[in-house]
């Protein structure tokens, strides 16, 4: 009755399908950037280097299969932004842009804006080990982000949820800066 309803089918099908694997893979990669992520809050930054590389490798090939489904894979881009950025703090001491990670800028600033919770927990862990410079140098990165990041202020449907992530960075940067101050009054 429908004319040409066997290749409309099939083009359906072609499409469920690579919905599904983008939906596989993304689960994939969020799991993956977390593992990487406690690699690295465990001070197993070579496991996490690796993990890295494999993260890389996986959101390439979810780049050429998620056009239409973007919506699905974009919590895998900002988890491997965050895990990416988050390494590259810790290696390198340096912020990574988002053409050198590949990212749009979407993806990218809600990845760093998460980037901030995994910098606080670096912070405590270098202040309990008696590390304090080193917390402050994690700090004044927290810092640097969120003052740049201070004036962005779009439409939730342009930037989802980005308000909301610099609330909770900002509570984040203060309650870390009132504990390395008092750090700092202590040891006097």
């Amino acid at each position: 009755m429908i004319p040409e309803i066997k290749k409309i089918t099939k083009s359906l099908e072609t499409l469920q399908a690579r919905q599904d694997k983008v939906m596989s893979l993304s689960r994939a990669i969020v799991r993956l950037a977390g593992e990487s992520i406690s690699n690295m809050h465990a001070k197993r930054h070579a496991e996490a280097k690796r993990q890295l590389a494999r993260l890389k490798a996986m959101i390439g090939e979810m780049r050429k299969i998620e056009e239409g489904f973007e919506y699905y894979s974009m919590q895998s881009h900002q988890e491997y932004v965050e895990a990416a950025m988050l390494y590259s703090i810790i290696a390198n001491g340096t912020v990574p842009g988002p053409k050198e990670m590949g990212e749009n800028s979407v993806n990218y600033m809600l990845g760093v804006m998460d980037t901030m919770g995994e910098l606080k927990r670096e912070c405590f862990e270098e202040m309990r080990s008696g590390n304090i410079n080193k917390a402050q140098g994690y700090f004044r990165i927290m810092q640097g982000i969120y003052d740049t990041t201070l004036h962005i202020r779009f439409a939730n449907s342009i930037l989802p949820n980005f308000r909301r992530k610099q609330d909770v960075a900002r509570i984040q940067l203060e309650s870390t800066g009132s504990e390395l101050l008092r750090l700092k009054a202590d040891s006097r």
